[in-house]
């Protein structure tokens, strides 16, 4: 007979597996319409923390048909010295928020499964850990975006929302919603992939005062991210295609 804590464990994994099933299966859906399925970006950053490297980041967002229109299908996997992100982020033609996902690990050792869901003004989410399961929900503000922390591609969202001013953004990971001052920089230039490409330079500005520079081309496909507070920094590694 199983001893009571093997079960435990036991019933934790199949959650887990079966949660993230289902949510991978709620993302791309649509995707069954293969040949509807166009590639928006795709490509990869270097991750540095006070100019060494940290980590590494490789995603796909995707345009797929959906009941409602078209929807983005935004996936990465993010990996640093010490853990491993994988996010999937569902959004519709706005870059509105429909469902996220990410997993955290530890080596093989799952830290964290968070699966949410945006509807009638409130973010709704599971977040499985090895110590059980809990249910978070809040408030949200029309118009919100997901950006996770230490996740890059997503600020793509950003950028085509093309908004300036106050923005809500949420956090996943930290059950909040913050008020982002967006205040666009102008173009300069960058050097990716040791190519010089024209880039539109947006400033972020958090409630306590940190800032994020995001970098991005014409098509709002993110080329470089800055957290000065963290002395990171996400630098892509070729030109967008």
């Amino acid at each position: 007979m199983l001893s009571p804590s093997f079960q435990s464990l036991a019933v934790m994994i199949c959650r887990m597996s079966v949660l993230r099933a289902a949510v991978a299966g709620t993302l791309i859906g649509a995707g069954a319409l293969g040949a509807q399925v166009t590639t928006v970006d795709e490509g990869s950053f270097t991750i540095t923390r006070n100019g060494q490297t940290v980590g590494r980041e490789e995603f796909t967002i995707r345009s797929t048909p959906g009941a409602r229109g078209a929807q983005f299908v935004a996936r990465g996997t993010v990996s640093y010295t010490d853990r491993r992100l994988a996010p999937a982020l569902s959004a519709d033609s706005s870059g509105a928020p429909l469902q996220y996902q990410v997993e955290v690990k530890a080596g093989a050792e799952m830290e964290e499964m968070l699966s949410g869901r945006v509807g009638r003004g409130r973010f709704s989410a599971r977040i499985l850990t090895p110590k059980g399961e809990s249910a978070r929900e809040y408030i949200v503000s029309d118009g919100a975006l997901i950006i996770d922390d230490d996740v890059f591609h997503q600020y793509f969202f950003l950028a085509r929302a093309g908004r300036a001013g106050t923005v809500p953004v949420v956090v996943p990971r930290r059950n909040v919603q913050l008020s982002m001052q967006v205040s666009p920089q102008g173009e300069e230039q960058l050097s990716i992939g040791g190519r010089a490409l024209a880039a539109r330079r947006l400033l972020l500005t958090e409630p306590g005062g940190a800032t994020r520079d995001v970098w991005v081309d014409a098509s709002g496909r993110v080329l470089q991210v800055a957290i000065p507070a963290r002395g990171v920094v996400a630098v892509r590694d070729d030109p967008p295609k």
